[in-house]
């Protein structure tokens, strides 16, 4: 049983890292949001910000990655299913992209109250 689970959790930990090296070489904007996210880090962990602050940016600035991926698995099956375009698919496509945009602005505004408050 045990021998199992950690069968399994190799293989959840093996097929999540071959989707973000797809990811990676694929989208442009993880590459992007990737190197936003190194810039954060590097001033989160040089200012003098508590534990939970630091956390908070960068946690969040992990999300923005998070739903990059999302975004691009939205899009695969969208594009899957067809080249042409479709109102659906455009919606899907723009909700999904909306989600990364809404993720980034959650990583703005907690950069606003940490430097602000």
């Amino acid at each position: 049983m045990l021998r199992l689970e950690w069968t399994r959790l190799v293989n959840r930990c093996r097929f999540s890292w071959q989707g973000v090296r797809h990811v990676w070489r694929a989208e442009p904007s993880f590459r992007f949001w990737s190197l936003i996210n190194i810039a954060s880090a590097t001033l989160a962990l040089a200012l003098p910000l508590s534990g939970s602050e630091r956390g908070l940016i960068l946690g969040l600035g992990v999300l923005v990655l998070a739903a990059e991926c999302l975004n691009t698995g939205i899009e695969r099956v969208v594009d899957m299913f067809g080249e042409d375009h479709t109102a659906l698919g455009g919606q899907a496509k723009d909700a999904a992209s909306a989600g990364v945009a809404l993720a980034a602005v959650a990583g703005g505004v907690a950069w606003l109250c940490v430097l602000v408050w």
